[in-house]
């Protein structure tokens, strides 16, 4: 599908009708999303651009992503989609930016171009550039966003994690280890999210610098400087999640000792009767305590004492 959008007095509006023969002449952006060979052969002959194929957008090397070819400059971005779920995924879009046009290319729905369609009509932007860097700010907003929802959800689990309890109720810690992990995950999608944007960014400001306009470059450059801050941001966001993984997995370990030291405890306790039992349980005939009527009373007594006296061992070790 292919939809273009055209400049109006207050934003841009979407063309009405199926792109066949020829593109409006005043639509300063086409959104291809999951087009077939056939719009894609057409774009390709009506713009006079090569446009790149979905393997090619999947490729990871800088020089493959971004790339100008005379006066087009071939842009592919990784955006995260599905991103009001706890599992975001990312996708791959690529945007072809001249002075008169942009066109972007993409197989999936990012939350940011929702959003831009949303607002289009009434967001004064009535050029190429204007398009390519409202989809750039909008982009990092929703990262700021999504950091800023991981760093809440971080704060509320750090609380939890540290006092135990959840109103009456215990903290089940393999759960908040499962929480963590999903706030690590969205984490990381939003660090290498930001990372691309960022060479993006970069790469548009040299690429266009001889025909976009001072606004546009500040806005550019103001969109850098907060994808920097985000930056620090994640990387403090990812600092804390490993710290509380590795408090939750030792409070979890803690638990395992405790258990483990009541068994070994109970076993140590014990030995000593047992030793006693075991001894007067030996079938030899000549033991005089068996024939004493005093002898199993005493055995008893031997093995309470030996509890008692391990007992009171521990406990003046510490080790109750």
């Amino acid at each position: 599908m292919i939809i273009a959008w055209i400049p109006t007095d207050k934003g841009l509006t979407k063309f009405e009708g199926p792109i066949v023969d020829s593109i409006p002449a005043q639509a300063v952006w086409l959104d291809m999303i999951d087009i077939t060979r056939e719009e894609e052969l057409l774009v390709e002959k009506l713009m006079g651009i090569d446009i790149p194929t979905r393997a090619e957008m999947q490729e990871i090397e800088v020089s493959s992503r971004l790339y100008r070819e005379g006066p087009v400059s071939y842009m592919t971005a990784t955006h995260l989609i599905k991103t009001e779920t706890d599992n975001p995924e990312t996708s791959a879009v690529t945007f072809i930016l001249c002075k008169d046009r942009l066109v972007t290319l993409r197989y999936a729905e990012p939350w940011s171009f929702r959003t831009f369609g949303q607002r289009a009509a009434r967001s004064g932007v009535s050029n190429a550039e204007q398009v390519f860097v409202s989809l750039m700010e909008i982009t990092v907003e929703r990262l700021a966003d999504l950091l800023e929802l991981v760093s809440i959800e971080l704060e509320h689990l750090s609380q939890q994690i540290f006092r135990r309890r959840v109103g009456d109720v215990e903290l089940d810690l393999q759960r908040a280890i499962i929480k963590i992990g999903t706030c690590g995950n969205i984490g990381g999608k939003v660090r290498e999210s930001l990372l691309d944007k960022n060479r993006v960014v970069t790469f548009a400001e040299q690429a266009t610098q001889d025909w976009m306009s001072a606004d546009g470059k500040s806005r550019l450059r103001a969109a850098q400087h907060d994808i920097h801050s985000l930056s620090d941001h994640a990387t403090f966001t990812a600092s804390k999640i490993n710290f509380l993984l590795d408090a939750t997995i030792g409070l979890i370990t803690m638990d395992q000792n405790r258990v483990i030291k009541i068994f070994s405890i109970g076993a140590v306790i014990f030995l000593p009767p047992t030793l006693i039992a075991s001894i007067y349980g030996m079938n030899f005939k000549h033991m005089p305590e068996l024939h004493w009527m005093l002898g199993y009373p005493m055995s008893i007594a031997m093995m309470l004492m030996s509890v008692a006296t391990t007992l009171y061992w521990f406990k003046r070790k510490r080790w109750l």
